[in-house]
């Protein structure tokens, strides 16, 4: 991959699914260091420490199942203090969790065919969460992942 980099063949690359301790590994023995490492992220499985340690390595983080994944999204998406603040806001609580991680520096690809939900996703710019929102999104954490790989 480096040497396709080199050769102009690709502009950058990315991993998904890395952790720290094997990032600690992995980043000594290479020369191009990654754009982007993909995890999986969510208000329940916010993988605090791994973001912080990416981030200050200059690498972005992307999140993917932001709305919990597979038979978790409508829990996620109901969370009582998650539709409180997407009340305070007039917002969905899709547009609460896609605003708290822009917020935190991590980059979303949440997944949709419907046309509305596509729409509303990208209507996360006219609202900012306080710190005490964020603060109350973080305390959701449970380290609860909800796909192995």
């Amino acid at each position: 991959m480096e040497q396709a980099v080199e050769e102009g063949k690709i502009h950058s690359i990315g991993l998904s699914n890395w952790y720290i301790e094997e990032l600690e590994e992995f980043l000594p023995q290479v020369d191009t260091m990654p754009a982007l490492v993909q995890n999986e992220i969510h208000p329940y499985y916010q993988e605090l420490d791994v973001v912080q340690y990416i981030q200050s390595k200059g690498i972005v983080v992307q999140g993917w199942y932001p709305f919990g994944g597979r038979g978790h999204t409508s829990e996620l998406l109901n969370d009582e203090t998650i539709t409180e603040i997407a009340n305070n806001h007039n917002v969905t609580a899709a547009q609460v969790i896609l605003r708290w991680n822009l917020q935190r520096g991590v980059v979303v690809i949440p997944g949709s065919s419907n046309p509305e939900h596509i729409k509303e996703n990208t209507e996360i710019y006219d609202f900012k969460l306080t710190d005490e929102e964020m603060q109350k999104i973080e305390s959701l954490n449970r380290d609860e992942k909800h796909d192995w790989y």
